[in-house]
């Protein structure tokens, strides 16, 4: 601590015997004389430190001092002015602290102002902390959070790292290379960066750090380093002065092509319009993030009369743009102009305590008396400044938007933003807090692209594409391989192989691929999986099902076939009986009683009047089965005389045309399918070498020594047409596209009975993190959608509808039984009940003279002669009938 204060000493002394530049006195001395004209304001002073040959303190200084101008030009009835204490660090940057210690002392500063700051002066954080003043910076760093007394106003530099995530998932870029200054600040947000990648799925290759004194061979290397890597999407984060050397060298190496991308942070683009026309050279296609600040009519006139008074005060100087730090200046005296008149204390230089340096040679620092009341009301002021809504949270600036930069030219062209809200967006709509579409304007990339560089072309480039094969497949439809002895050449076909083709040069008809044979004895996919994981090969692409063990270590593309699993039986309609299955016993015993009872009801109906129901016992029971069986199908030569039997009839058609149409449909529904019951002495094969059995079969209620494995369709037809009772089985379970190539071969003895999606297809295999999973899943995706899926399955599949497109889901055809007529048996029985009724009680009738007996005492009564005036012709006639 002691050789600390020692330097702190040193330090101090030096910077008073610097003079201040004519200019810094010109501007304090107008600043008292102006104070001194009213003996009745309060006068309060105010440090700034800054280097006056940098064009940030220039532009600062100009901002801050037109700024007091302004404010209390408007505000003349306040009774505080603030008086500027300025001090210059005349490119040394280590002389902020003894500039502090002198503002602190001497000048009685009660708030000091500092545009830019680095981890490296953390003191001067704690020595404000210390003396109860406020410090107010511009820079973006990511330090002082634990300070209380610092203040950012200036947008926090690790907030548009979700922005640069952001950008780089709105191409697709999943692989960078992060090159930095190497300064304390930065090495602490690395952490943060990486956190903010990995979140975002984004990888980083490397992580590249470059000292702001490195030469131009170190940076060479450097960057050697990266065309070796064959990294081509880069991000930097460094001061302009060392982006620029970065990009001059870059350019030496022709890495500033079409082929790589360069993303830079706000922390050059904020200060990039400071830069002449040879920086601009070596950085076309560059994109960056720049902080925003919205447009106004305020900012509008406040540009134009900064350039008119810079220009007065800076005849020698090219006149540059207005940036973001003169801005963000401009609103921070407003703030503490404000602050100060609203805090309304009076003013007594209060010397303290030291508070525990202990440095030589100098005494205790004084303590500001209205430290903390100025403080609190900074951090709670809002307005609407040029940079637009000035508001403090967790003592920083509440600012996120940034715009999206390319650099064209000598300038930079807004090609689009990034806000937390919105994301990537074209355009933003402050006023009303909306956003336009995800999408930019068009880019133009190093070399002068428009076509946005492949982190994976670079990667790939002048390098072969291996991709594993597998040669053991039980389906030579799905992948196969030839060998010809004559050429010794291998080809390699099947469904899977013309998939992957199919879209893969639909992507990159300029890579070369080639396939490399997997020899896997063990029969298991799971192998060929683990060797993209190792990198052996760069894809795998066969009949391998998309599991969850294997998603661990590779990328799965979209499955490209059908996904689940099925169970195939055999279709036996060769029994005798086969005709009766339709319905159930019961049904047809009913059926059959109905027949014989409205055969007799029938008869005996017609028996007493009707002939052709007349004669010998033999032809009259004769006339009953013939009548019933003929009526089946409209038959019968019997006319029926009374109505009674002809509404039982009647009845009796409709209820046979529904179980003869029932009967049909059901027939012909169990020719095309037949409807197999399993039980659990029944034997269900499946693959030896799939994934089936621990999905499926250990599921189901079947005992495992009722299991059989196979590796061959062909043993999967013997063992179905065997059956269990012959040693073979009455069931094979496997995933569906392996049973729709198996029903293509033996399309008219086996059918699909079952299918559950339990698996998730077949797919494409790539090492975690490769660009190519979402592009290949794409294509995929359009391959279906545009019929060539659907061409390439048939090719194969050789069947006349595809085979991965039909409905995995069988007819279920049900055995008709009594339930399904119950309610029509019931209406018809009482029907036959009801007719037997009333025949029955005309007979009666007929037999006791009663039917007479009731049409004379209607005819004679009182109801006849109401009925008689009513309707004197139907009277009539029925007297008539009476008479007779």
């Amino acid at each position: 601590m002691k050789i600390h204060g020692f330097i702190l000493f040193l330090l101090f002394c030096e910077f008073h015997g610097q003079p201040y530049p004519d200019e810094l006195k010109n501007s304090k001395q107008t600043l008292n004389a102006s104070e001194d004209s009213n003996q009745e304001l309060s006068t309060i002073k105010i440090g700034l430190i800054l280097d006056s040959k940098s064009w940030v303190g220039k532009v600062v200084l100009s901002c801050i001092t037109m700024a007091i101008s302004d404010f209390y030009m408007l505000n003349g009835q306040y009774k505080t002015r603030i008086a500027l204490e300025t001090r210059d660090l005349s490119g040394e940057p280590l002389h902020s602290i003894a500039a502090a210690f002198d503002l602190l002392e001497n000048a009685e500063a009660h708030a000091i102002i500092i545009p830019e700051m680095s981890s490296e002066e953390l003191f001067l954080a704690t020595l404000c902390e210390k003396a109860n003043v406020p410090l107010l910076s511009f820079s973006s760093i990511f330090s002082f959070n634990e300070h209380p007394y610092f203040l950012q106003l200036a947008q926090d530099e690790t907030t548009q790292f979700n922005g640069v995530a952001a950008f780089l998932g709105a191409f697709k870029w999943r692989t960078v290379v992060f090159i930095y200054e190497d300064t304390a600040d930065t090495r602490q947000i690395l952490s943060h960066l990486h956190d903010t990648f990995r979140d975002n799925d984004v990888d980083t290759m490397n992580d590249i750090a470059i000292t702001l004194r490195a030469t131009d061979d170190q940076i060479i290397k450097k960057l050697h380093n990266l065309r070796t890597m064959r990294a081509s999407i880069i991000i930097v984060h460094a001061s302009v002065y060392l982006a620029s050397r970065i990009f001059k060298n870059a350019k030496t190496l022709e890495m500033m092509s079409g082929n790589f991308a360069w993303i830079v942070t706000s922390k050059t683009m904020n200060l990039l319009d400071f830069q002449d026309s040879a920086v601009f050279e070596t950085i076309q296609g560059v994109v960056g993030l720049k902080s925003y600040i919205p447009a106004s009519s305020k900012l509008w006139d406040f540009t134009l009369r900064w350039r008119r008074e810079f220009q007065l005060s800076h005849i020698d100087l090219e006149i540059r743009e207005l940036n973001v730090f003169g801005i963000w200046a401009y609103d921070a005296i407003w703030a503490l102009a404000e602050a100060i008149e609203s805090a309304s204390v009076d003013i007594f230089p209060n010397r303290g305590e030291g508070f525990g340096l202990n440095l030589t040679g100098l005494a205790p620092i004084r303590v500001s008396n209205i430290g903390s009341a100025l403080l609190s009301k900074i951090r709670s002021i809002k307005f609407t400044g040029l940079g637009g809504e000035f508001q403090l949270r967790n003592a920083r600036l509440v600012h996120e938007t940034y715009e999206i930069v390319n650099v064209i030219g000598n300038m930079g062209k807004r090609v689009g933003f990034w806000k937390p809200a919105c994301g990537i967006t074209k355009e933003i709509y402050p006023f009303t807090n909306r956003c336009s579409s995800n999408s930019l304007e068009t880019i133009i990339w190093p070399g002068f692209s428009k076509t946005a560089p492949n982190d994976w072309l670079v990667q790939m480039d002048g390098k072969r594409f291996k991709i594993g094969f597998p040669v053991n497949s039980r389906f030579h439809e799905l992948v196969g391989l030839h060998n010809d002895e004559q050429t010794n050449e291998t080809t390699f076909s099947g469904f899977c192989a013309d998939v992957f083709r199919s879209a893969f040069e639909r992507l990159y008809s300029n890579i070369v691929y080639e396939f490399i044979p997997f020899y896997n004895h063990n029969g298991s996919y799971s192998d060929l999986v683990y060797q993209v994981y190792l990198q052996t090969f760069d894809a795998a692409i066969g009949d391998i099902t998309i599991t969850s063990n294997r998603s661990q270590y590779v990328d799965f593309t979209l499955p490209y076939t059908e996904l689940g699993v099925g169970m195939v039986a055999r279709v036996d309609n060769k029994d005798p009986w086969f005709f009766l299955k339709p319905l159930s016993v019961d049904l047809w015993i009913t059926s059959a009683g109905f027949f014989i009872l409205t055969g007799f009801i029938v008869w005996f109906i017609e028996h007493p009047t009707n002939e052709e129901f007349q004669g010998s016992v033999a032809w009259q029971i004769g006339t009953i089965v013939w009548f019933a069986a003929s009526s089946l199908v409209y038959a019968h030569r019997e006319k029926l005389q009374s109505n009674l039997s002809r509404f039982v009839v009647g009845v009796w058609f409709f209820i046979v045309l529904i179980l003869t149409s029932s009967y049909t449909a059901n027939l012909s529904s169990l020719l095309t399918v037949e409807r197999i019951r399993l039980t659990k002495n029944d034997y269900i094969g499946y693959s030896a070498n799939s994934i089936v059995k621990g999905l499926i079969v250990n599921n189901l209620n079947f005992q495992d020594n009722r299991l059989k494995s196979y590796k061959r369709p062909e043993e999967y037809e013997r063992a179905l047409r065997e059956g269990s009772k012959n040693g073979g089985v009455d069931a094979i379970i496997e995933e569906i596209p392996y049973l729709k190539l198996f029903l293509a071969k033996y399309p008219h003895d086996y059918t699909m009975i079952d299918s559950s999606e339990t698996t998730n297809g077949f797919a494409f295999a790539f090492p975690k993190g490769s660009p190519l999973v979402q592009k290949m899943s794409s294509e995929i995706a359009k391959l279906r959608e545009e019929g060539i899926l659907l061409e390439i399955e048939k090719k194969w599949f050789r069947s006349q509808s595809s085979p991965l497109s039909l409905d995995t889901e069988p007819p279920t055809i049900k055995t008709l039984d009594i339930n399904s007529f119950s309610r029509l048996f019931l209406v018809y029985a009482i029907c036959q009940l009801v007719a037997l009724l009333l025949f029955l009680v005309f007979v009666f009738c007929e037999k006791m003279s009663i039917k007479n007996y009731i049409i004379r005492k209607l005819a004679g009564g009182k109801l006849v002669s109401i009925f008689r005036y009513l309707f004197p012709r139907m009277a009539n006639t029925i007297g008539g009938i009476n008479a007779r």
